[in-house]
């Protein structure tokens, strides 16, 4: 029986894309400025977990949950980056240690996703809130096993023979499971600060 080949997994939580707008417009809400230490400090755990494994950087490809196939990846990340994610600002660590970052999603399922969750968010009178709740948890879950099958495909795609992959993606993905197939999955975990986060989200 062939070997299987390593991969490291990185469960992570993502907090939501206005965090740090309203953070920086509203500088007294202690509970926004409690959930972004939270989120910065999720990351300095898992960057210190990584760096202590000393991977082989030039042989090393990323793949990240919402990061799109779209031909920029490296200048989307730099503009995330820019922004203030930790997420892409350590991913732009390991890029400038010599890894290579690969597009990771289907475009049009990311957007089919951020069109769901703002219909969820949009109030509208007369609406069952808690029937409308259930349909997008339905709707969700069927969008995110697609999106985890169209994930494998790229990681095995995409991945040359002497390369190892590390992957970061959402706790609520399953990609985990299905990787199991066909490589050594090994993870990287961080204490996740579910209880001290409340605007929490899995993109």
């Amino acid at each position: 029986m062939e070997d299987l080949r390593r991969l490291i997994y990185v469960p992570i939580l993502h907090a939501q894309d206005d965090a740090k707008h309203k953070a920086s417009s509203l500088p007294k809400n202690q509970k926004i400025a409690k959930e972004l230490s939270a989120v910065d400090e999720m990351w300095a755990g898992i960057a210190a977990k990584i760096e202590g494994l000393n991977l082989p950087w030039k042989q090393t490809r990323i793949y990240q949950d919402g990061a799109p196939v779209c031909g920029n990846e490296l200048t989307l990340a730099k503009r995330l980056a820019e922004s203030g994610s930790p997420n892409f600002s350590f991913i732009l660590d390991l890029i400038n240690k010599g890894a290579t970052l690969e597009g990771t999603e289907d475009m049009d399922l990311l957007i089919q996703e951020y069109d769901l969750l703002n219909k969820l968010l949009m109030k509208s009178s007369g609406t069952n809130q808690k029937a409308k709740n259930a349909e997008y948890h339905t709707k969700s879950r069927e969008l995110l096993a697609l999106r985890d099958q169209f994930i494998l495909n790229r990681i095995t795609g995409t991945l040359e023979k002497d390369e190892l992959p590390i992957v970061f993606m959402g706790v609520m993905h399953r990609l985990d499971k299905m990787l199991e197939k066909d490589f050594l999955v090994s993870y990287v975990i961080y204490r996740l600060p579910f209880r001290s986060i409340g605007t929490i989200y899995n993109a």
